[in-house]
């Protein structure tokens, strides 16, 4: 995904905090039991000092415990999620995303600084390990919907 119009002036705000996983759709998106501890990611990327995107990361705090990917003074990390796993000896195989559209909540446009009436796309990403198992769970990361362009390649075979 991109932003529309951009520069090189990029800032990351950031926040963390260790979570008990509760029921619902966590759970159902992490395949796992109800109460496993994950680490929790708050973040706020600004592209020219306007934030454009928010998101949670969810990690699973037994594959971080004690590692620097449970720092957060080493984000944003270089190659992202799939090089925090790589670090742990986990192999990223896949990336599943799911997209949705809507009106902002009202934390969302007091964060992202965009008016009630401004859509957003939310989408939620998990990584999922070469051993069928979820890694990572980002949800929701939201953007302003009126400047996000998705684009997908969609390779055909014969």
């Amino acid at each position: 995904m991109r932003e529309s119009a951009g520069a090189d002036l990029r800032r990351l705000d950031r926040s963390e905090g260790l979570v008990a996983l509760e029921g619902g759709a966590l759970a159902s998106l992490f395949e796992c039991e109800v109460g496993e501890p994950l680490l929790a990611r708050h973040f706020v990327f600004f592209d020219n000092d306007h934030p454009h995107q928010m998101s949670t990361s969810y990690v699973r705090w037994s594959d971080v415990e004690d590692t620097p990917v449970a720092d957060p003074i080493h984000e944003p990390w270089p190659g992202g999620t799939v090089a925090q796993m790589a670090t742990l000896g986990i192999r990223v195989a896949m990336i599943k995303e799911s997209f949705t559209c809507g009106m902002p909540t009202e934390h969302e446009a007091k964060t992202l600084k965009i008016g009630s009436g401004v859509p957003v796309l939310r989408y939620t990403r998990r990584h999922i390990a070469q051993d069928g198992r979820v890694v990572e769970v980002a949800s929701p990361i939201v953007r302003r919907g009126d400047t996000t362009v998705v684009e997908f390649d969609i390779p055909l075979s014969g």
